[in-house]
């Protein structure tokens, strides 16, 4: 099969999906699919790769930033791509497309469907389908309903990471169009993901953060549950990975609760860097108000770190309670505090351990290899 593989982000541009998109093209390749690339160029990277039956395309357009893009730069990929397609005729040699996110996804994959009848299928990130994080994309999925829609609509399949993101999706197409979407969740490089081989000082309860700083991850609730913590008394350290627009408000609070010797920001790691924050962590915490399904959650589980989580989308299939990890409320620091203590007291300091035929069943299920086998299936329908 002739496959298109269509995202505005690939590594090392973006996030999570950016990654899936990599694990796919490469998974879909090594099955034997012919697969082309098309996404976006930023500096020092070249303009083709081509390994074996992988070939990757960056087209040059306005993203100016590795982490962050916004509407006017996700468009300008999109008109640059459909503009290279239609030059270079790649329409006549794909047999599929692979469209990541609706839009700016879409932008593409609609034309190409009509004039083409090239069929497509949508995978969803979270954020690209309506009632997502609504705080903060009210507005985004308000002006881009209908066109949502309509995307979703004349897809062949549409994937989704997990059962409320289907729930989503079809209140979004009605249920004529139940039969054709599907839920794919995400996967690990378990192979590079590791389980630490060794135990961790049980006198200090070591917490992680990995993720953008924004308001959909709620690092406010965070820090305030960390001052509320240092009151009950329990030694901790946080490491918060990630970079983003609420990162010096966040410094400042830091400063503001004398919480500097405690508290620790990386910005953005390299992956190898990431790996041993893992490995050096006995919990990773996240206090979202809404996730698509956090790519660094599945690895955090995969290396064998205790989850606290809020109950965010994909979160349900990963924990356990009271075995790999819990859930804590949304935005009250309070009671996260005292479920972080309540681990440390209970958990840290009797050097409690994931079992290890529990974590062995975890790792299998979340691979890389089950996602790419997934779509492979899909593919061959």
């Amino acid at each position: 099969m002739r496959l298109l593989v269509l995202n505005y982000e690939y590594p090392p541009l973006g996030g999570g999906a950016g990654r899936c998109a990599r694990y796919q093209a490469e998974g879909l390749a090594g099955l034997g699919h012919e697969v082309t690339v098309i996404t976006t160029w930023f500096e020092g990277e070249p303009e083709v790769e081509e390994h074996a039956n992988l070939r990757l395309i960056r087209l040059k357009s306005r993203r100016r930033k590795v982490f962050r893009s916004n509407p006017l730069e996700m468009t300008s990929w999109a008109l640059h791509t459909l503009r290279f397609i239609r030059s270079t005729r790649l329409a006549q040699t794909t047999d599929l497309l692979m469209v990541h996110f609706s839009l700016p996804g879409g932008i593409v994959a609609i034309p190409l469907n009509r004039r083409y009848g090239i069929p497509y299928i949508l995978i969803s990130h979270g954020q690209d389908i309506p009632w997502f994080s609504p705080r903060e994309l009210f507005l985004y999925h308000l002006v881009f309903y209908l066109p949502i829609r309509y995307i979703c609509a004349r897809a062949s399949k549409v994937t989704v990471l997990s059962p409320r993101r289907l729930r989503d999706l079809r209140r979004l197409t009605g249920p004529k169009q139940q039969a054709k979407h599907l839920v794919i969740p995400n996967g690990c490089d378990t192979d590079f993901f590791t389980p630490a081989e060794t135990d961790l000082d049980p006198a200090l309860l070591k917490i992680l953060f990995v993720g953008r700083l924004t308001r959909q991850k709620d690092p406010f609730t965070l820090l305030r549950a960390m001052g509320s913590l240092r009151e009950t008394g329990t030694p901790f350290s946080l490491e918060i990975v990630g970079d983003g627009p609420l990162r010096k408000k966040l410094e400042g609070l830091v400063e503001h609760h004398h919480l500097q010797t405690a508290v620790h920001f990386t910005g953005w790691i390299t992956r190898e860097q990431l790996r041993e924050k893992y490995r050096n962590a006995h919990l990773f915490l996240v206090t979202s108000r809404d996730e698509g399904q956090s790519l660094a959650m599945i690895e955090a589980a995969a290396m064998g770190l205790y989850l606290l989580s809020t109950p965010v989308s994909g979160s349900e299939s990963l924990i356990q309670e009271g075995v790999n990890g819990g859930f804590i409320p949304r935005g009250q620091p309070e009671k996260i505090a005292d479920c972080l203590r309540a681990y440390f007291k209970e958990k840290v300091t009797r050097g409690y351990r994931i079992p290890g035929d529990f974590l062995q069943s975890l790792r299998e299920r979340i691979s890389w290899d089950h996602y790419v086998r997934a779509y492979d299936q899909l593919i061959r329908l």
